[in-house]
């Protein structure tokens, strides 16, 4: 049974996996805490740092602030009829999956809900944030596929007739 569901939100603002948790916390009655990662010295805003720009630090905690709004705004649109909570923890070193993982044992949360997210084509030894949360926990995680993931949208029409095409085309096997 599911009595609590851990959704890691991002800074994606395609909000599909977090429908997808609310879908799943009204679905079983379960409540529902969306969690943001957020890394208070990420590289990118050390490399500004280096250069004179101590904006970064700045821009970093409106990110924080921008995301957990998102959530309170979907959880208020969406999400009234279930026990909601937005959380921003710190990273800690690490990585953000295991850090996901870490916290869902901290609430006792009986699922994670992530989403999908896309493999590096150039940074290939870096795995997955869903993969590193699904290894580092016990605990059931739902992985979900983001907007621009899906494949959902309507073929073209030159796709359609090659479908067409090999669908309706004889089968020829050759024989020996």
């Amino acid at each position: 049974m599911i009595r609590h569901i851990l959704v890691a939100v991002g800074t994606n603002p395609d909000n599909s996996v977090l429908q997808s948790a609310i879908d799943k916390a009204r679905h079983t009655g379960a409540r529902l805490t969306a969690v943001y990662v957020v890394d208070t010295m990420p590289w990118w805003a050390m490399a500004g740092v280096e250069y004179g720009c101590f904006d970064s630090i700045q821009m970093v905690a409106e990110l924080e602030r921008t995301v957990e709004r998102r959530c309170k705004e979907v959880f208020e649109l969406d999400a009234w009829d279930i026990h909601t909570q937005a959380v921003t923890v710190q990273l800690e070193g690490g990585s953000v999956g295991r850090r996901i993982a870490r916290f869902a044992e901290e609430l006792d949360a009986d699922m994670i809900v992530v989403g999908a997210g896309h493999g590096s084509k150039w940074r290939f030894w870096e795995e997955r944030m869903s993969d590193v949360v699904a290894r580092c926990t016990r605990r059931a995680v739902l992985v979900t596929a983001t907007a621009d993931a899906r494949r959902d949208e309507p073929a073209s029409e030159e796709a359609h007739r090659h479908q067409q095409a090999r669908t309706s085309a004889p089968a020829r096997a050759q024989t020996l």
